[in-house]
């Protein structure tokens, strides 16, 4: 540090310009660094999830988790599975060692289900999916006040939804709360006897319809056009006006046989699976995530801003309610943080005016301390971090310890710098004294701090961000 001290003292407008640079750097980096409630932690875990109607959990188990648990026992940085089996449903928790690629590990799942498909229950199709900080909702809209529950739904699904999805940086809007359509088939036995089929009828039927197929491709001048045959099915009158195939004579002498003669077709609603009330009262919730590259403060504001053109889309007396916001809580932590910082150099300057009656002292403090935590921004941002409430604490005990060296290095300098005594020498000396103690001093602040930055599983994920940001902040001061 004494030598840091004679260097300074030799090339003052070197300093002064990279304190400049530094305060120009760490400025740009603090307005561009993410903003968020925590660290976005992406788990090293995977979820086989697949749905087996009607099956029990024993047959579950042997025909469904058994298979795809031993099926992915091979794939590489695989540490643990969990399987679960309930009534129609099977979970596998898959666990992978840190740093395991996520998007390779899926591939190789699905790779491996795929290899053991043949054995598995028709019908059966497993799922894979993954969680992280990132799924959770940065902002959650409540909708009340409607009288038909139907009408209001299909304005949110057919306009407010897309609407939120066009927003720079939301990922995905969900509605909660309400109730989906599906197609009911019902069999008549009679009928079916009567006309000599049987249900597997109705499910070819099903099958060899309403898919589309790649006819080929026609070509007309410098254009390529593709042809595709087939058609979807969209609506209930399509589905019961579909042929059966008949198997014998007897059938074709009798002629064309529908669905709809042996069977009700009818549209009909999904089984209630969720319900959200606010105040007591029904409301359809509306759940906003966003992407994992997005701020979180800019997506909050964005879709806030969106809400009067929303109400105006679904009219009717119906009415907008946010419910939750991560926006306001991390701003009130900047906020915070600002607060403690900005008071906590007002002080170190008035206690180092009061007690050394030095306007030059006064000044080195106020502008050491704060170019001190700009460049701490800088690292922030090298390391792929965000503002949240991990790296807002660490810089708040960073701010102590700043405030403590420099009024320590001051002192000590307007010490030894009295009377007649050479400028530099007294600088030279006055460092020179207290440059070892500050100096393992920060250094035991960091070995502190630093070593949770090497811990593993979520806790170092969640944790390496505090530490370095202490590590960067405390060696940017010393």
């Amino acid at each position: 540090m004494s030598n840091l001290a004679v260097l300074s003292l030799k090339n003052r407008a070197l300093i002064a310009l990279i304190t400049i640079v530094a305060a120009i750097f760490g400025g740009l980096a603090l307005t561009n660094l993410k903003q968020e409630l925590i660290p976005s932690i992406e788990f090293p875990q995977l979820s086989v999830v697949t749905t087996y109607p009607g099956a029990s959990p024993e047959v579950v188990n042997n025909d469904v988790s058994t298979p795809i648990e031993t099926a992915i026992q091979s794939i590489a940085g695989l540490e643990s599975t969990t399987a679960t089996s309930t009534t129609n449903a099977s979970i596998i928790q898959a666990s992978f060692t840190y740093g395991t690629d996520l998007a390779t590990a899926e591939q190789k799942i699905l790779q491996a289900i795929n290899r053991i498909k043949s054995s598995l229950p028709d019908g059966v199709e497993p799922n894979v999916v993954s969680f992280s900080i990132d799924d959770l909702p940065v902002i959650s809209l409540a909708v009340t006040g409607y009288d038909d529950v139907d009408k209001i739904q299909s304005q949110l699904e057919a306009s407010v939804v897309p609407d939120l999805e066009d927003v720079k940086g939301v990922a995905s809007a969900s509605i909660i709360g309400g109730q989906g359509q599906r197609v009911t088939i019902t069999p008549d036995q009679a009928k079916l006897a009567a006309a000599g089929f049987t249900q597997t009828a109705i499910t070819d039927a099903l099958d060899q319809n309403g898919v589309l197929f790649p006819g080929g491709s026609v070509t007309e001048g410098d254009q390529s056009l593709t042809v595709q045959t087939g058609a979807k099915l969209t609506s209930v009158d399509e589905i019961a006006g579909l042929p059966l195939v008949p198997s014998s004579a007897a059938q074709l002498e009798a002629g064309a046989t529908t669905i709809g003669d042996v069977a009700a077709v009818a549209l009909a609603k999904d089984p209630v699976t969720s319900i959200s009330r606010v105040n007591g009262e029904s409301a359809l919730t509306l759940s906003i995530t966003k992407l994992p590259a997005a701020n979180t403060v800019d997506v909050s504001r964005a879709v806030t801003a969106l809400l009067p053109k929303l109400q105006d889309d679904i009219g009717s007396g119906a009415r907008f309610t946010v419910v939750f916001d991560q926006a306001p809580f991390i701003e009130q932590s900047i906020e915070s943080l600002a607060q403690e910082g900005l008071l906590g150099l007002v002080f170190a300057v008035l206690v180092i005016f009061v007690f050394l009656l030095s306007v030059r002292s006064t000044l080195v403090a106020a502008i050491s301390i704060p170019t001190s935590v700009l460049i701490t921004f800088v690292g922030i941002q090298a390391f792929g971090y965000s503002l949240n409430i991990l790296t807002l604490g660490a810089l708040t005990i960073a701010i102590g310890r700043v405030v403590d060296d420099s009024i320590v290095v001051i002192e000590n300098i307007k010490r030894h710098y009295v009377g007649d005594a050479d400028k530099g020498d007294a600088i030279r000396l006055a460092v020179r004294e207290v440059a070892a103690a500050i100096t393992a001093s920060t250094i035991t602040t960091v070995a502190v701090f630093l070593p949770i930055a090497f811990v593993g599983d979520t806790t170092g994920e969640l944790f390496r961000p505090f530490a370095l940001t202490v590590t960067i902040a405390m060696t940017a001061s010393l």
